[in-house]
């Protein structure tokens, strides 16, 4: 169990020093190191000889043997190295006047967007032209009624003005409602009574 009763997931880690690929790594960075190393010993050495051997013929009188001829020097100017210099196609354009052209900035059309184009745009499908919005998207239609000015049309307005109703208010409409009701009633019965010739069933 690894004397701490949990799992041992060690030996997945990437990082682990003692995983197969990292130890594999290590020893082809230490080859790698050990020939760089060997390779700077022997050009040392190859040097070192090479003075001894210079020293020894100063020494007898024999002359040096003939270097190879250097590379002539590069003149640096401080300009610009041209490497495409013979080359036609990449000479700058000159113009009428003899001057350098300098290309000149597009001023960015307005583009006009036709049905055409709006099929491509993000979302179109959802809700583009021509494609109905869903019901939770649509505006609501208020109830259009044929007399606008109808008591019952101002009493929705004032009441959503006002917001919530006073205790007064409250009382108001409640003392209208049984006066209507009660002049209805009383309609009601004398309409009765008329019909019935004045006699009551009661």
């Amino acid at each position: 169990m690894g004397g701490h009763g949990g799992l041992n997931i060690l030996p997945q880690k990437r990082w682990n020093v003692y995983n197969f690929d990292n130890r594999e790594k290590v020893r082809k960075d230490e080859e790698a190191a050990a020939k760089e190393e060997q390779l700077k010993r022997e050009q040392a050495r190859k040097r070192d000889t090479e003075f001894r051997i210079e020293q020894l013929r100063t020494a007898r009188g024999l002359g040096a043997p003939a270097k190879p001829s250097e590379p002539e020097e590069v003149k640096d100017d401080g300009r610009h190295i041209n490497l495409f210099e013979g080359i036609r196609i990449f000479d700058p354009i000159i113009g009428r006047d003899g001057g350098h052209k300098k290309k000149k900035m597009k001023k960015e059309e307005v583009r006009v967007v036709t049905a055409e184009d709006e099929k491509y745009r993000l979302g179109y499908g959802l809700a583009g032209k021509g494609v109905k919005l869903p019901w939770y998207l649509e505006k609501r239609k208020e109830k259009v009624e044929e007399d606008e000015d109808s008591p019952s049309r101002k009493k929705d307005t004032e009441r959503k003005k006002s917001g919530k109703k006073t205790v007064e208010e409250l009382r108001e409409e409640r003392l209208k409602r049984e006066k209507r009701e009660k002049e209805r009633q009383r309609a009601v019965l004398a309409e009765q009574s008329r019909r019935d010739g004045g006699f009551s069933r009661r």
